[in-house]
């Protein structure tokens, strides 16, 4: 990510993101700015997209186009999304009462020219499957305020991190391969964070939290998008079936 603003600046925004960025029109200076690129070559033309996640997390299956880009020709193929607007009320949602919401996006890779409906969604069943993929190992997370040291939003993000837009890495998590001690260390981590540990995985306890399939950490400066196509969702899944760790 190169740049990021306080969310304030989104009143200064125009009314619409959603149309490419290659048509010339002058949409004023982007609240966050994100570089990446295909990693394929050899595909056909392709457009760069933010889809905004509608779903709980990791779900990746409703989601909100919010702007796109042209994703240059050549190897690599490189883009540069540039975010106008905060992102919708759809996609906003908070961890637990009383904690700060969030918005989750995707980098997505859409073919040239693809139509979204009134609601910002892409075709359910697209004519040409592998030409659509997402960064699986990238979330772009939206914070309207500053996340407090010592609360379960900076335990999810594995930092408190300011208002502004972040790239984060995400990881899939074998929650069958979680040790007894780790996952009791999370439960009493996340206790000490007001958060209930009754001893259950029920939703909104401490175990359920940490038996979440993925994890979050903090990109790394100058840390780019990679859009992987046929990609549509989060890496192998808890419960697998390989092999856990030594």
């Amino acid at each position: 990510m190169r740049s990021t603003r306080h969310p304030l600046l989104a009143l200064a925004a125009l009314a619409c993101a959603c149309d490419s960025q290659a048509d010339g029109k002058y949409l004023g200076e982007p609240l966050a700015s994100f570089d990446g690129y295909v990693s394929r070559a050899g595909v056909a033309p392709l457009e760069a997209a933010m889809l905004w996640q509608r779903g709980p997390p990791p779900s990746s299956n409703d989601q909100e186009l919010a702007t796109r880009a042209p994703v240059q020709t050549g190897f690599p193929a490189r883009f540069t999304l540039n975010l106008y607007q905060p992102p919708p009320a759809a996609a906003r949602r908070t961890l637990s009462p009383g904690e700060v919401p969030y918005a989750r996006g995707n980098a997505g890779a859409v073919p040239y020219g693809i139509a979204a409906d009134a609601a910002g969604a892409l075709p359910a069943s697209p004519p040409n499957a592998a030409a659509y993929g997402i960064d699986p190992n990238h979330w772009i997370i939206y914070l309207p305020s500053d996340v407090p040291p010592g609360s379960l939003m900076e335990w999810w993000l594995s930092a408190a991190l300011p208002a502004g837009f972040h790239l984060l890495r995400v990881s899939a998590v074998d929650t069958t391969c979680i040790p007894a001690a780790q996952l009791n260390a999370c439960a009493a981590d996340l206790a000490r964070r007001a958060i209930r540990d009754d001893g259950t995985a029920n939703p909104g306890t401490a175990r359920w939290f940490c038996r979440a399939p993925y994890r979050l950490s903090v990109a790394l400066p100058g840390e780019q998008l990679v859009l992987d196509l046929g990609t549509v969702g989060l890496g192998p899944a808890a419960g697998s079936g390989a092999p856990c760790p030594p």
